[in-house]
């Protein structure tokens, strides 16, 4: 029999789900994927979507392999290509959906007894066929199509966080409010007007900060957050990942803070330093978040996210020198403010903002305005279509702290009554409410083999081998090694 297989979303997480089914798969009968993108960017997303030579990676090169227990396979794969690369160097983001696109292909044409098709379309609904004897899943699209499937796999990316305060629609309609940086074109005018607004100060403003820093006439940029916290910087050189006790029985977050700061003050005195600390944690992290009570989970979310994620997350060298250069020249400033209000005021807006500790209101005017405040972390409140339908449905639930999807060790779903999904999956950002840790392409990977163990091997867990056949494929230079 022919089982189908239907991945939503096309993303980096939904092409690697299709990679590892079709490596999984191999010599065990016949197979269907639809890889399903609403926007049609198959093995890119958004993530890794832009072409900006500018925007890289922030993990280093022979840590973003994208099959599962083999992190140096993106690395062997360039190499591969002929081209001459640092197992540390942080390499454009454009690059990696090139890698992702020729795994994907390299498995296709390998594939024995399997097929992918790429289908550009909206599911808005999930349905079990009533009336079936082996349940089938029907997926309707926002056109009125609809495809069946045996197993469904979500990889939606992260939940659309809508305006973070509103948005006269005027300020929209002219374009001076850019919701969407990432959109095709969306920066054109921003790039030479004389100043722009960033709302937020993550690595998304980092990005469109130095995409707009590109013109040597653009613009003067300011970046506000509530925090007003800016990612910290690599290090050159790969950091030391060593495993190191965290006490986890209180289900408190202070024995863990002790533990991180004393590892901190030890790496130090051996000539390392606190990124080496952070990335150890990483693999853990999953099992620590789990064991905190969920009090505890709530108070990390209002006191100590910010300074985690900056430090998690954080600018490549080169992207820090760049952004280092823009603050020097006067070009950019960040800082810790709310934005009030906004109004239309001639082709631009004024913003009104409020600085901690101020008891004023800080007015400026700015011709553009860029919403880099990020994913949504309310599941209950910006729940796409096809997930609220699950949810209203019983099929599906949020995690206890609303972030998104309750799922099993593999990633099956959790009804309603806690019980898991032999057919509905989910990777990536959607599982970040139930291991924190769900976003990057190590966790990425790794969820893609489980659900596709899962689901070929019913239920065996263990590690995926690397075929034989699955070596990168010789290619002349390419252009990101001018850039």
């Amino acid at each position: 029999m022919t089982e189908r297989i239907a991945i939503v979303g096309g993303g980096a997480a939904g092409a690697l789900v299709a990679i590892h089914l079709l490596y999984e798969h191999r010599e065990r009968g016949a197979l269907e994927i639809d890889l399903i993108d609403r926007d049609g960017s198959f093995g890119a997303g958004v993530a890794y979507g832009t072409e900006d030579p500018l925007h890289l990676l922030n993990v280093p090169a022979v840590r973003m392999g994208g099959i599962s227990g083999h992190p140096e396979h993106f690395h062997e794969w360039l190499t591969d290509r002929g081209e001459e690369v640092a197992e540390e160097a942080f390499l454009p983001r454009g690059l990696y959906a090139t890698y992702l696109r020729d795994l994907l292909a390299r498995g296709e044409r390998e594939a024995i007894d399997a097929r992918v098709r790429r289908v550009h379309g909206d599911v808005t609904s999930i349905a079990v066929r009533a009336g079936a004897a082996d349940p089938v899943l029907e997926l309707n699209f926002a056109d009125g199509e609809r495809i069946e499937a045996d197993r469904v796999v979500l990889a939606l990316g992260p939940l659309q966080a809508g305006d973070p305060i509103p948005v006269p629609a005027e300020l929209k309609k002219s374009c001076v409010w850019i919701s969407d940086p990432w959109a095709e074109g969306a920066l054109d005018e921003a790039r030479h007007s004389r100043s722009v607004l960033i709302v937020g100060s993550g690595l998304s403003m980092v990005d469109v900060a130095l995409s707009l820093g590109e013109e040597a006439e653009g613009p003067r940029v300011r970046a506000v957050s509530r925090h007003g916290l800016v990612p910290r910087r690599h290090r050159p050189g790969l950091t030391n990942v060593r495993r190191f006790h965290v006490p986890t029985e209180t289900g408190t977050i202070e024995p863990m803070l002790a533990a991180f700061f004393a590892q901190v003050s030890r790496v130090c005195q051996q000539g390392d330093d606190w990124r080496d600390v952070i990335d150890s944690m990483r693999p853990a992290t999953p099992q620590l978040w789990k064991a905190l009570k969920l009090e505890e989970k709530e108070r990390f979310l209002s006191e100590y996210q910010r300074f985690w994620d900056v430090h998690r997350f954080r600018m490549a060298p080169e992207v820090a020198d760049r952004y280092d250069a823009l603050v020097a020249a006067g070009r950019l400033e960040t800082g810790a403010a709310s934005i009030v209000s906004l109004e239309s005021h001639g082709r631009g807006a004024r913003v009104f903002l409020r600085t901690p500790g101020a008891h004023e209101l800080d007015m400026v005017e700015v011709d553009r305005i860029v919403d880099c405040t990020g994913a949504g972390f309310d599941l209950r409140r910006q729940a796409p279509p096809i997930l609220a339908g699950l949810l209203a449905a019983g099929r599906a639930r949020a995690d206890e702290l609303g972030l998104g999807l309750d799922v099993a060790e593999d990633g099956a779903l959790l009804d309603s009554e806690g019980l898991p999904s032999d057919r509905i999956f989910a990777v990536g950002a959607v599982r970040k409410g139930v291991e924190w840790e769900a976003i990057g392409i190590t966790e990425i990977r790794d969820h893609a083999g489980a659900i596709a163990r899962r689901i070929v091997r019913t239920g065996e867990t263990e590690e995926m081998p690397l075929p034989t056949e699955l070596r990168p494929f010789a290619a002349g230079p390419t252009k990101w090694q001018a850039a």
